[in-house]
């Protein structure tokens, strides 16, 4: 399954770098994640720039992919239920790209084609660190689908 998380804006801290690399590289062979990074659109006009980025990241979405916009008016899911939702993408033969927008968000246009919107948490997070978050429960779905002992269990 190839999995691309598609960002706006640069990952500049090395130690969050770090963070996110290490749970990539423990993920399965057969989970292929790929970092896609678009440019921040600046500017008076906050509509105006989330439309801009929209179209970056429009066009950075893999074909047949299902998209998850992070948002954090998405739905909330716990880590067995997020386990649930990739291996139901996994098995209809679909890839995943993760949206992850500017410190405006995400345009409307691009939260209303996504597959599924989904909070990470109703905290605000850093762009950076949302970055490490998901990296760490895409490698715990894995973890839990692969059937690895489950804290919670």
């Amino acid at each position: 399954m190839k999995i691309a998380v598609i960002a706006v804006g640069r990952l500049k801290d090395k130690s969050v770098a770090a963070l996110t690399r290490s749970y990539d590289d423990r993920l399965p062979a057969a989970a292929k994640l790929t970092w896609i990074e678009v440019a921040g659109e600046q500017g008076n006009d906050p509509a105006r720039a989330r439309a801009r980025e929209a179209d970056s990241l429009r066009a950075r979405i893999p074909e047949r992919a299902a998209v998850i916009a992070l948002s954090e008016q998405g739905r909330e899911m716990n880590s067995r239920e997020f386990a649930k939702f990739i291996a139901s993408v996994r098995d209809s033969g679909r890839d995943l790209a993760f949206l992850i927008g500017g410190a405006d968000g995400l345009d409307s246009a691009l939260l209303k084609r996504a597959d599924i919107t989904l909070s990470l948490s109703r905290l605000t997070f850093p762009h950076e660190l949302v970055r490490a978050i998901l990296a760490e429960q895409i490698y715990r779905a894995f973890s839990i689908l692969r059937g690895d002992p489950y804290h919670r269990d």
